[in-house]
């Protein structure tokens, strides 16, 4: 079982090549979601996850949103504790 420890380390996980590193980082994110019980947030995620993953393909920028909102639920599920780097850059374009 994948543990992810950071919104960093999902986001390299969904970004890796390797399609099992990203299908087994998503599934940990779908287990804890589970873990809340039948929340509107765990709902959102699985929603979210039901559709998949994408085609992989890192300089997308579809794809690069996906792993935007999929970090961002992990986030959400961890209190929303972003971690800096990634919380100032979400600023940065929600400003723009």
């Amino acid at each position: 079982m994948t543990t992810i420890a950071s919104s960093q380390d999902l986001h390299a996980e969904l970004m890796a090549p390797e399609a099992m590193t990203r299908v087994r980082a998503l599934h940990a994110v779908e287990v804890q979601a589970d873990k809340l019980g039948s929340t509107a947030l765990s709902k959102a995620f699985n929603d979210f996850a039901a559709r998949g993953i994408p085609f992989y393909s890192p300089q997308d920028p579809h794809y690069q949103e996906w792993v935007g909102k999929a970090v961002g639920y992990w986030e959400q599920l961890h209190g929303g504790v972003a971690a800096p780097r990634r919380a100032a850059k979400r600023r940065e374009l929600a400003a723009a």
